[in-house]
């Protein structure tokens, strides 16, 4: 099953992040441990890795983009597996 992978709350004070580089690509295998972006927070950039392995199914913040804390970030799952429901829902 996908995962929603949010912003990250990477600082007490932040409530929002900058993407400053992603390190992996949509199709690009995942494992556990992996860096997946590089973000901006309101101190620091900092390395995000991810918690879960699959693939990168989906990007919701290209680089450049900033969002808010707890916004979608980007999908992990299997190879074909339909997120539409996580996208829209």
């Amino acid at each position: 099953m996908a995962k929603v992978i949010s912003m990250p709350r990477l600082s007490d004070t932040m409530e929002e992040g900058t993407v400053a580089n992603w390190l992996k690509k949509v199709g690009d295998k995942v494992k556990e441990g992996d860096i997946l972006a590089e973000i901006e927070t309101d101190k620091a950039t900092m390395e995000f890795e991810s918690f879960h392995e699959g693939t990168l199914l989906h990007i919701g913040i290209k680089e450049g983009e900033t969002a808010k804390v707890d916004a979608l970030l980007a999908i992990i799952g299997q190879d074909g597996e339909d997120i539409s429901g996580l996208l829209h829902g």
